[in-house]
């Protein structure tokens, strides 16, 4: 039995077209460097070049029923890309009807142990996220990253509400394990 390596362009078509949440998780590992390379070249600002990856990969998802094929998948990520990164630019970004600020991250008085404290929080955060399997993580970006409700979770990804709890529940609970230090 032979299997296909992770970027074949044949199966992230086939995953495109049917709406797989793996696809988030494949073009970040397989086109990631390639798209944000892109973005800092399309976009003014290092923030906006990593929001417009992060919208193109959930454009991928989202649309990518909608890819004929007719060109190379890396072409059409790129593409999103500088949509994302035009639509920022036109200040489309700035409209406070698409982004809600709910968390300040950073102040000006915090010290340097606790901003010691956050990036290492970040970092054992970024690699816990990583030890997800695809549709966990997938779920928890959809609910915790982009506020999307269970039912539409549920959905998009042909599961139940009840699915989607669970899961999100149980990766909640796995990430709070893998995060808290030992008493």
């Amino acid at each position: 039995m032979t299997t296909r390596p992770l970027c074949d362009s044949d199966e992230l078509v086939s995953l495109l077209r049917s709406g797989d949440i793996e696809v988030l998780d494949r073009v970040t590992r397989c086109y990631g460097d390639q798209l944000m390379s892109a973005a800092r070249r399309t976009c003014s600002r290092e923030e906006d070049a990593r929001d417009a990856v992060q919208d193109a990969t959930l454009g991928a998802w989202r649309y990518g029923a909608g890819f004929r094929g007719e060109g190379q998948v890396d072409r059409w990520l790129v593409r999103l890309v500088a949509t994302a990164c035009n639509r920022m630019r036109r200040g489309l970004k700035n409209d406070p009807a698409l982004h809600q600020a709910e968390l300040e991250l950073a102040s000006d008085d915090a010290s340097p142990e606790l901003l010691a404290a956050r990036a290492e929080l970040a970092l054992s955060l970024g690699e816990a996220l990583g030890e997800l399997p695809p549709r966990d993580r997938g779920i928890l970006i959809l609910a915790d990253a982009q506020g999307w409700t269970g039912p539409e979770i549920a959905d998009a990804l042909d599961m139940t509400p009840g699915a989607v709890r669970t899961r999100l529940s149980r990766t909640h609970a796995a990430l709070r394990k893998r995060l808290d230090p030992p008493s």
